[in-house]
């Protein structure tokens, strides 16, 4: 598998970079990929953010989140590399490289993290800020 840094990640996207062997992977958490992640592990997204945080993911649901998330993006980017990963490929990737699992549950774990709480939307977009403000002025003159 190549690198499919042809562009970065862009964080306001909701993407986010895994480096595995010295390679940045662009993971895009995309509607497809969080069904299909919570399809394979047969627990919703909640649950596996939380064990995401909490440490207790293991490898085959990390690499399989990764993999899915990647696969978002090559699929968006017409990256054919990124569009065929395998988790059995990006898990033995997570374990050849220096940060190991420790280092990628982080990454999937804050990515996870961010779908949970919507900050972005089924393409990755963000959602425009929500305001809280008051006033004393009438919302409509007349």
């Amino acid at each position: 598998m190549d690198d499919n840094t042809a562009r970065p990640a862009v964080e306001d996207r909701g993407e986010y970079a895994l480096t595995l062997v010295g390679r940045d992977y662009v993971m895009r958490p995309s509607y497809e990929a969080i069904g299909a992640i919570e399809a394979a592990a047969g627990r919703g997204l909640i649950d596996l953010a939380r064990d995401a945080i909490a440490g207790k993911l293991t490898l085959a649901d990390t690499a399989h989140v990764a993999c899915e998330c990647i696969r978002a993006f090559g699929r968006s980017e017409q990256d054919r590399d990124s569009a065929g990963a395998t988790a059995a490929r990006i898990a033995c990737l997570i374990l050849d490289s220096p940060g190991g699992f420790h280092g990628a549950l982080q990454v999937v774990s804050g990515l996870l993290s961010l779908a949970v709480t919507g900050g972005f939307d089924s393409q990755g977009n963000p959602k425009p800020a929500t305001t809280t403000k008051t006033t004393t002025e009438a919302p409509v003159a007349g």
